[in-house]
């Protein structure tokens, strides 16, 4: 309940950031359960729209879905293995 709270307040104030921070924290949930990064993408998406419902807000998921594709093409530079 808290959680919602806080991501409706995080959209209503256009906080990016915490939005973010919120995604980033899911997509971590979702690498624990998924070993195919589609379906990382698909559960983060489906809470972010759960979370959406529950507080009657609309949220732009097309946003979300690219933040998650650039987060990911982030990840695989800072991450990319050393020659």
């Amino acid at each position: 309940v808290q959680l919602v709270k806080y991501v409706q307040a995080a959209i209503k104030e256009k906080n990016w950031n915490a939005v973010l921070t919120i995604v980033m924290d899911l997509m971590k949930q979702a690498e624990e359960k998924f070993d195919n990064g589609a379906d990382r993408k698909e559960l983060v998406l489906s809470m972010i729209e759960s979370m959406s419902d529950s507080i009657n807000y609309n949220i732009d998921v097309s946003q979300i879905s690219n933040m998650i594709d650039a987060l990911c093409s982030m990840s695989k530079i800072v991450n990319a293995p050393t020659e």
